[in-house]
């Protein structure tokens, strides 16, 4: 605890990054210089000498979707029922209004079996250590759900990389992150920015895991065994929620 409280009391004020980040709480010691804390990743799901792959999971609380889900259920059933009990049928203005209600209440009920079942819990950032890149799958939620919500990967130099230290003081969110700052080459300018790990209790979980990929990826020795082994029950069909590109994947596991 005297670790952490001295960390605060000597950190800065503002970030060197512009535009500073939402609930920025400190910034991290640079990618190229030496990493003072002990490494040891939160979570791992492979690593050689090439690549590693660790899992970022969110913070949100699924069953929520699955409640909702269940909500809009019964108003599905009234609505049918007053269209065929009621004689509504027999009006023009009857099937407009029955189909209207009818299809924004599929509408809210696709969302919602969507992001319940096919959101991935967890999505994969490599590091691939002799090409010195980055490669983050990124999950585009949607708000519609009739529509394709897409897959992107996304490369970063490493170089171009600095790690950041967020704390949220919400209710349900309360604790500390690790998120990547993408910045201009050569510049403190922020391009892009994307989240490491869920947000931690403790925020030596934080720098443990900033430690381990800039040691990684210095080609210095880091430990083999994460904090945790296990991976939370997510009761999706993940084999599928995962497809790279062929050539990103391809890219992201080998060597030049």
């Amino acid at each position: 605890m005297a670790e952490i409280e001295r960390t605060r009391r000597q950190s800065r004020s503002r970030s060197i990054l512009t535009p500073q980040a939402d609930y920025w709480e400190e910034d991290l010691p640079g990618r190229d210089e030496e990493q003072t804390y002990k490494p040891q990743l939160i979570r791992l799901n492979k690593k050689n000498d090439t690549w590693m792959e660790i899992p970022c999971y969110t913070n949100k609380s699924w069953w929520v979707a699955w409640v909702i889900f269940g909500i809009l259920i019964p108003p599905v059933i009234v609505v049918l029922y007053g269209f065929f009990s009621v004689g509504m049928y027999k009006l023009l203005m009857g099937w407009v209004l029955s189909f209207s209600g009818l299809f924004v209440l599929f509408s809210f009920l696709a969302f919602f079996y969507r992001e319940a079942v096919f959101s991935p819990r967890w999505t994969p950032i490599r590091f691939n250590l002799k090409r010195q890149k980055v490669y983050v799958y990124d999950f585009q939620q949607g708000w519609n759900p009739w529509a394709r919500w897409p897959v992107v990967v996304k490369v970063f130099d490493w170089q171009d990389i600095y790690g950041e230290r967020l704390f949220w003081p919400g209710r349900y969110t309360f604790g500390s992150q690790l998120v990547c700052a993408v910045c201009s080459p050569g510049n403190h300018q922020v391009l892009h920015r994307f989240p490491v790990t869920p947000v931690v209790g403790d925020i030596r979980m934080v720098w443990a895991e900033w430690s381990h990929i800039c040691q990684y990826m210095q080609n210095r020795g880091v430990p083999t065994t994460p904090m945790f082994t296990d991976h939370p029950a997510s009761w999706t069909p993940e084999g599928h929620q995962y497809r790279w590109p062929e050539d990103l994947d391809r890219e992201s596991k080998t060597a030049p």
